[in-house]
């Protein structure tokens, strides 16, 4: 069961990842240039511990999966800005169920798993349901047409990247190869953003303004925490998907976080602990 331990940690570091902006307010593209930066810098010293497979389609994922992420840690971290970073969690559900059935459209053999285990078809749907109805619940007042728009699109990407992550990582060098595919992606994504601010003119003092190089700093070590734990988890999993669920835990962390810290959140508690009461049924359901 690594991937729901890989998977529970990932959603912890995606919470932190998506709280710190919800607290300096910085924009949103400039921290998403930091952010990549700073992976990059926390990832190198790995390098000697790297995997470099020879087949190029690994490369051309890093690639892709990059330019998916560049424009969906974009997107989230202005709206952490907003004082909306657990909108983030409205995606989750779009993200898991699109994973899950990529997956299962790409691998044929996935169709007579699930049908030759059907205690555990009917259990993995079930959490999918129970926690999809939670996160609903968890904060309804966020769920809005404009949000809808903006944070569905992402999902699907974010879903084809988990899928395209499980195709090209090899288990027998699953670590190695998880470094090596991650660093690529930041690298990706540095020279993208990069270009993308020198073109809307944002590259200017705010980049290093202290504020701005604090939620980078923090941004880029949480991102690269939880972008490892997920390719881990991803690959691992029987159903990339099972991990995009985990990630609903993200608006639970964050509301038990705000919680302790005394701070005004709107989340319900009872929608949270069905939203974990679904993750340890998934967890519970894969396991038998």
């Amino acid at each position: 069961m690594y991937w729901a331990i890989f998977g529970i940690f990932h959603s912890l570091f995606r919470a932190f990842f998506a709280e710190i902006n919800r607290v300096y307010k910085v924009d949103g593209w400039q921290l998403s240039f930091w952010h990549a930066s700073v992976a990059v810098l926390v990832l190198l010293p790995f390098t000697p511990f790297m995997d470099w497979p020879a087949d190029v389609n690994f490369y051309l994922a890093a690639f892709l999966v990059a330019m998916i992420l560049s424009v969906g840690v974009i997107i989230q971290l202005n709206l952490s800005s907003m004082n909306k970073g657990r909108i983030a969690g409205i995606s989750i559900p779009f993200e898991a169920t699109f994973a899950a059935l990529i997956w299962i459209a790409v691998n044929e053999y996935m169709i007579d798993y699930y049908a030759q285990n059907m205690v555990m078809t009917v259990g993995v749907m079930s959490a999918f349901a129970l926690v999809i109805a939670a996160l609903f619940f968890l904060r309804r007042s966020d769920m809005t047409w404009p949000v809808f728009l903006v944070v569905a699109p992402v999902a699907v990407t974010y879903a084809v990247a988990g899928v395209v992550t499980k195709m090209v990582i090899p288990v027998n060098q699953l670590v190695p190869a998880a470094l090596s595919f991650v660093l690529v992606n930041y690298i990706v994504m540095t020279i993208v953003i990069g270009v993308v601010l020198l073109l809307k003119g944002r590259a200017n003092a705010g980049l290093v303004a202290v504020p701005m190089m604090k939620a980078g700093t923090m941004t880029g070590v949480f991102s690269a925490m939880a972008y490892l734990t997920f390719v881990v988890s991803v690959v691992f999993a029987p159903n990339p998907g099972y991990t995009s669920l985990l990630a609903a835990l993200v608006p639970v962390w964050l509301m038990w976080y705000h919680e302790l810290r005394l701070e005004k959140d709107t989340a319900k508690p009872l929608a949270g602990l069905l939203v974990a009461a679904g993750v340890v049924l998934l967890i519970i359901a894969t396991w038998v």
